[in-house]
C-alpha cells in the first residue's frame, strides 16, 4: 500500500515533464485566449479614446540663427522653448490673424512642436479631428512662425522647409504589443497554474512515483524494452502465466479473482498520469484481499 510520503520527496524532472506535456494544451490554449482577450480590449479602448477620427499635419521649419550677432544664439532654444513660443502670443494672435474664426484655445489644443534631432529643424505638429480647421491652423502658421522671426534678435529667418499632406492619425495603434502583452500575461498565469496543480497531483508518471508509494511491488518498465525483459527475468518466472491487469479492468467478479488465484500472479498495468495513488490503492489492497499475487507493474 501507499506509505503517503507522495508529497514529501524531492523534484523529479520525469514527472515534471510528463505532468507538463498532459497539460501543455491548456497553457496554448491560456495563451492564445490572453492573446485575443488583450487585443479585443485594446480595440476597444482605442475606439472609446478616440472617438471620430483623427487628423495630422507636420510641417518641419528650417531656422537661420544669427551667428555673428549672437554666437551662442542656439543655446536659448530647445524642443521645450519651442513648443511653449508656438502656444505663446505673439505667434498664436498672427495665427488667428490669418484663420479669421479659429479661436485661441483650438489652436492651443491642436498645435505642438518637436525638435528631433537637428536643432535648426523645428517641427510643428497640428492635430485634430476636424479636417478644415487642422488645414487652416495649419497654413496659418506657415504665415506666422516666419513672422515671429522679426520679433528675436537672435533668430535671422525662420522658412518652411517641408509642407507635408494632412494624413489620418492614430495614436493608439499598437494591436500587436496588446496582443502580445494578453498572450504573455495568459502563458505565465497558466504555467504558475499548472505548476501549482502539479503539486497537489497524485498521479503516478514515473517510476519514482510508483517505488515511492509501492516498496513491496516492484516496477517492471515499460512492456517490451529490454528493461522489462530483464527485470521480468530477474525476478519473474520468465515463462510463467501471468495475467495483466490495467486499473480500471478491475472488477468484483468471483470467477475473475479464481482466475487470477490460480496464475502465477497478476502484472499491474500502470497508465501513466491517468492512473492515481487513491485508485491504485484501491486495486492494489482489493487483490492482496482476494489472495491475489500482485508480482509487479508495467507500463
Amino acid at each position: 500500500m501507499s506509505d503517503r510520503n507522495f508529497y514529501n520527496r524531492s523534484i523529479d524532472l520525469k514527472r515534471l515533464f510528463r505532468q507538463f506535456k498532459k497539460r501543455i494544451w491548456i497553457v496554448v490554449a491560456a495563451t492564445v485566449l490572453g492573446a485575443i482577450v488583450g487585443l479585443v480590449a485594446y480595440i476597444a479602448y482605442s475606439n472609446i479614446m478616440n472617438g471620430n477620427t483623427v487628423y495630422r499635419i507636420r510641417n518641419d521649419y528650417y531656422i537661420y540663427f544669427d551667428y555673428e550677432a549672437f554666437p551662442n544664439g542656439p543655446d536659448f532654444f530647445n524642443a521645450f522653448t519651442w513648443d511653449g513660443i508656438l502656444r505663446d502670443d505673439p505667434v498664436v494672435n498672427k495665427a488667428m490673424e490669418m484663420a479669421p474664426g479659429v479661436t485661441k484655445q483650438q489652436i492651443l489644443d491642436s498645435v505642438t512642436g518637436e525638435i528631433l534631432g537637428d536643432y535648426r529643424i523645428l517641427t510643428v505638429v497640428v492635430t485634430g479631428t476636424d479636417k478644415e480647421l487642422i488645414q487652416n491652423i495649419s497654413d496659418a502658421y506657415k504665415v506666422a512662425l516666419p513672422a515671429f522671426a522679426d520679433v528675436l534678435p537672435q533668430i535671422a529667418s525662420i522658412d518652411l522647409w517641408t509642407d507635408a499632406d494632412m494624413e489620418v492619425y492614430d495614436k493608439y495603434t499598437r494591436e500587436p504589443n496588446a496582443a502580445f502583452l494578453g498572450g504573455l500575461i495568459g502563458l505565465l498565469v497558466s504555467l504558475f497554474a499548472v505548476l501549482f496543480y502539479g503539486i497537489f497531483d497524485d498521479g503516478i508518471y514515473s517510476e519514482r512515483d510508483w517505488t515511492m508509494n509501492y516498496p513491496d511491488i516492484p516496477y517492471l518498465g515499460k512492456r517490451d524494452t529490454d528493461e522489462y525483459r530483464a527485470n521480468r527475468s530477474h525476478l519473474l518466472k520468465y515463462d510463467g502465466n501471468y495475467i495483466e491487469l490495467s486499473s480500471d479492468q478491475l472488477r468484483y467478479d468471483l470467477d475473475e479473482f479464481d482466475r487470477m488465484r490460480a496464475v502465477d500472479g497478476v502484472i499491474i498495468l500502470l497508465r501513466g498520469g491517468k492512473d492515481t495513488v487513491d485508485k491504485m490503492d484501491k486495486v492494489v489492497y482489493t487483490l492482496k484481499k482476494q489472495d491475489v499475487n500482485v508480482v509487479g507493474v508495467m507500463e
